[in-house]
């Protein structure tokens, strides 16, 4: 039995978000984002911390015109690893995600602790965010 689980789910889109019928096609922004890594040699993250709770309820927003693939997250610490399912986010949608479990304080609060945000780019690269647990 694991110890801990990572539990996230979808939010709706704030009022802030663009309309949908403004979400940028993929293929351009694949195309405007490689042009930006070859003269920058970064990537823009397509996120915000929106929301942290003291009971380690953490929301993340797609701050980007477009949807992100296969979005989850990953929490390694104290010798243990957990996983989210993945999903597909909306710009302006929010994904919260709660680590639950008997053993979910301590893995929050080992030293080693680091909860990782994970989606793929429209040319198929995986990325990578680190969020502080705490």
């Amino acid at each position: 039995m694991i110890p801990f689980r990572l539990s996230a789910r979808l939010q709706p889109r704030s009022a802030a978000a663009p309309a949908l019928a403004a979400v940028v096609p993929r293929a351009a922004v694949g195309a405007a984002v490689s042009a930006q890594e070859a003269s920058q040699g970064a990537v823009v993250v397509p996120w915000r911390v929106a929301q942290r709770s003291a009971s380690g309820v953490i929301e993340v927003e797609n701050t980007s015109a477009m949807a992100l693939d296969a979005v989850r997250f990953s929490l390694a610490g104290d010798g243990l690893l957990g996983l989210s399912l993945p999903r597909t986010v909306l710009p302006g949608e929010r994904l919260r995600v709660v680590l639950r479990g008997s053993r979910a304080e301590v893995a929050s609060v080992a030293p080693d602790a680091l909860l990782v945000l994970r989606w793929f780019q429209a040319d198929g690269r995986e990325l990578l965010w680190p969020v502080s647990v705490s």
